[in-house]
């Protein structure tokens, strides 16, 4: 029988933590499983506590948003645990590409390797890296979950000027200049909602990457616009492209993003991990505990 670990983080959390705690409670006795809760009021309290799980056959769920499976992803990658999830977080992409591509069970999925992380659901550089990175609109007490990325779209779409200047190299060839962004998708989903790689898959091995160079205003209004119901895959805008290895540079650092969390440097390798972790997906529990 598989012993499932809930992860509850306070942090995120907050007020409901308490009731997450009892519909799991509720529906783990239902299903006759094995489980207990850990409960943790930082990051680095929950990663701690994982360090004594490595080497068990655990499912280990991770309460919270994109980024809390982000955290417990890059803490069980390369062990026996399996992922599973509960989502509770602002944006919560990656259970939009599940709910719509998984039956339920365990499966085998696929990573992307961003230096010395992993990603599961999409990596970004460029204008949508700066908006998931802006705590002003993206951790806002006084902006609905549901509208801080729109929130921010708005505001960095009213500063944008030029884009960043990056080095992308693909599948041989090299393109250097002014980019408003780079997306590496292994996912359909990003942003709150965007749906940014209608196609993408979870096991196909290939990353799907979106390349928008430097846009004028209007045009990137139109292209953002079309990117909310997957109406710009024709864009002549955009380059879009699979491969399996993608290395994204600038001549100074800047934040790209993973999975909703900052991630800094100069130079990002991205590598795809095929079948890199076992993931526990189950849409009824989902549905019942997502209060």
């Amino acid at each position: 029988m598989l012993h499932y670990v809930y992860l509850i983080n306070r942090f995120q959390l907050h007020n409901k933590s308490n009731e997450v705690m009892e519909e799991l409670r509720k529906v783990s006795e239902e299903l006759g499983r094995d489980y207990e809760f850990v409960v943790s009021d930082t990051p680095e309290e929950a990663h701690k506590a994982l360090e004594g799980f490595r080497d068990k056959d655990y499912v280990i769920t991770a309460v919270g948003g994109d980024g809390s499976i982000n955290h417990v992803l890059n803490a069980i990658v390369g062990t026996r645990n399996i992922l599973a999830f509960i989502p509770h977080g602002t944006g919560n992409d990656f259970c939009r590409t599940c709910m719509e591509s998984m039956e339920n069970g365990i499966h085998e999925v696929d990573l992307i390797r961003v230096n010395d992380r992993f990603c599961i659901n999409v990596a970004c550089f460029g204008i949508d890296a700066d908006i998931a990175n802006d705590d002003t609109f993206i951790h806002s007490r006084w902006i609905p979950r549901t509208m801080r990325f729109n929130a921010g779209v708005i505001g960095h779409f009213l500063r944008y000027k030029r884009g960043r200047r990056l080095r992308v190299e693909s599948n041989g060839e090299i393109r250097e200049g002014n980019f408003a962004t780079v997306i590496a998708a292994n996912c359909r989903y990003y942003g709150s909602g965007y749906h940014v790689s209608p196609h993408s898959t979870l096991d196909d091995g290939k990353m799907d990457i979106f390349e928008a160079g430097s846009l004028p205003k209007l045009r990137m209004a139109r292209l953002i616009l079309k990117m909310k119901k997957a109406r710009h895959l024709d864009s002549p805008d955009l380059k879009t492209y699979q491969t399996d290895h993608l290395v994204v540079s600038a001549d100074r650092p800047f934040k790209a993003n993973i999975d909703g969390e900052p991630l800094p440097g100069s130079r990002f390798e991205l590598e795809m991990i095929p079948r890199g972790i076992r993931l526990d997906f189950n849409k009824e529990v989902i549905m019942r505990c997502r209060v």
